[in-house]
């Protein structure tokens, strides 16, 4: 066995992992991934076929790769197609700041990565100024597009990654997201064996309704708690959008720190048969409401929060419906819009970038409250199909979609150069926000001072 992984070893040191794993397939159902990250622990996330015994990951500073344990804590058995699985995640904790670790995940005493150890580095100290991250929205379809988008990602200089909605393709369920063999997000193709760089993943209106699964998924437990906000189900009710009707959906916001700036992942979407942009103001957006407790808590979380950091130099915010939208069919919502909606509450605090989706096109919007440098970015296009720019309205600063006539902005030839992703540079209170199309192409790229 010990010549076995020493063989291993060479193939991954002259090949990489992604040439040796495709001679060597993980036992792994799902490849490991994080969330959770904070300069000092991270969640790794990963699904197996069997049960018992628990996973057991170990880790330790590159190359050296050990010196600690954790035990993975079962979330839950899931159902991918016909197929029982076992979802997983362990804390890696106590970490050290921008520092580089290696990993190894056993069960019953068997390698599940097949020899692969693969790296991850943690986030750097607060105050740190310079670091670069991806933006990602409407993803999760299954598309080729899809895949090299995430590839480009990969391949990018992002330290994280933070989404905006729509995570999977179309009603949320764990065979939706799938496995090495199947589904839309974490195929081979997606989602290879060394995946180093953490999620945030805001939650859309795509798997609002069957919401379990992005719970699970995308656990944040660590950060959550650090910043008072929730991810967990909730019980809805009272508002007219719903009638006698008392869903349980995820309530979903929080926030987190990255050297510098402060991010906040907030619940800006609904069901969309139960008043979708109406449905969203009314329970999250338009505050308390007699008879459901959770009702208006996110704004009133937000207020309290962007107050308790006014001083922080840079934030952001990330949510999935759009604050103003050329698409001919997913266009602006007017519930959050002006002073005294969510966009001037995040404006009058400081939020300098707004970054959304569910418009499946790229569009970059000039800032709305006077007096206030705020401006807001589309970025949903991930992978689903794109859709259609219907205007050029006076707020639009480029638009370019799989349709129509493109707002100050040059036409695509194709639908390559419109699928892609944000990368987003900052360095002191400089920011770059560099679009980037499917081919690796940037395009409409903006250098900010705030």
């Amino acid at each position: 066995m010990a010549w076995l992984r020493s063989r291993r070893a060479a193939l991954f040191a002259i090949f990489g992992i992604a040439g040796a794993m495709s001679a060597c397939l993980p036992l792994v159902t799902r490849a490991p991934y994080f969330t959770d990250a904070t300069t000092t622990s991270e969640r790794l996330n990963f699904a197996t076929k069997t049960q018992s015994p628990a996973p057991v990951v170990t880790y330790g500073q590159s190359p050296g790769c050990s010196g600690a344990s954790a035990n993975a804590t079962l979330v839950a058995p899931i159902t991918v197609g016909t197929t029982t699985e076992y979802q997983w995640n362990a804390v890696l904790s106590p970490l050290v700041a921008s520092t580089t670790y290696c990993y190894s995940v056993t069960q019953g005493g068997s390698d599940q990565l097949n020899g692969a150890m693969p790296t991850f580095t943690t986030p750097p100290l607060a105050g740190t100024s310079s670091y670069s991250f991806a933006v990602l929205g409407d993803w999760g379809a299954g598309t080729t597009d899809e895949t090299s988008v995430l590839n480009q990602i990969r391949s990018s200089p992002a330290q994280f990654v933070v989404t905006v909605g729509d995570n999977v393709y179309n009603s949320g369920t764990q065979s939706e997201y799938g496995d090495t063999s199947q589904g839309n997000v974490y195929t081979s193709a997606n989602w290879p064996i060394g995946q180093s760089i953490p999620f945030f993943a805001a939650h859309g209106n795509h798997g609002f309704t069957q919401n379990l699964p992005y719970l699970q998924n995308f656990p944040q437990g660590t950060v959550v708690a650090a910043s008072g906000g929730r991810l967990q189900q909730d019980t809805y009710c009272c508002i007219s959008t719903l009638g006698t009707q008392t869903p349980k959906y995820a309530s979903a916001w929080f926030a987190f720190d990255w050297g510098n700036a402060r991010f906040y992942v907030l619940e800006a979407a609904w069901a969309d048969s139960l008043g979708a942009y109406q449905g969203d103001f009314q329970a999250h957006w338009n505050g308390p409401v007699t008879g459901c407790a959770v009702c208006g808590t996110e704004l009133q979380w937000l207020e309290n929060d962007l107050a308790a950091h006014s001083g922080t130099s840079l934030k952001f915010a990330f949510f999935h419906y759009p604050l103003y939208s050329d698409d001919k069919n997913q266009g602006s919502d007017t519930y959050l819009q002006g002073t005294s909606g969510l966009e001037g509450v995040l404006a009058n605090a400081g939020v300098k970038i707004a970054f959304n989706g569910h418009a499946h096109i790229y569009e970059r919007n000039k800032p709305q409250i006077a007096g206030k440098p705020m401006v807001s970015y589309i970025t949903g296009t991930g992978g689903a199909s794109l859709g259609t720019v219907g205007s050029c309205s006076a707020f639009d600063a480029y638009a370019i979609g799989g349709g129509g006539t493109p707002c100050n902005a040059p036409a695509p030839t194709n639908s390559s150069q419109v699928f892609g992703f944000l990368l987003v540079t900052v360095n002191g209170t400089k920011v770059t926000v560099t679009p980037t199309d499917e081919n690796g192409h940037a395009f409409d790229v903006q250098n900010y001072n705030f």
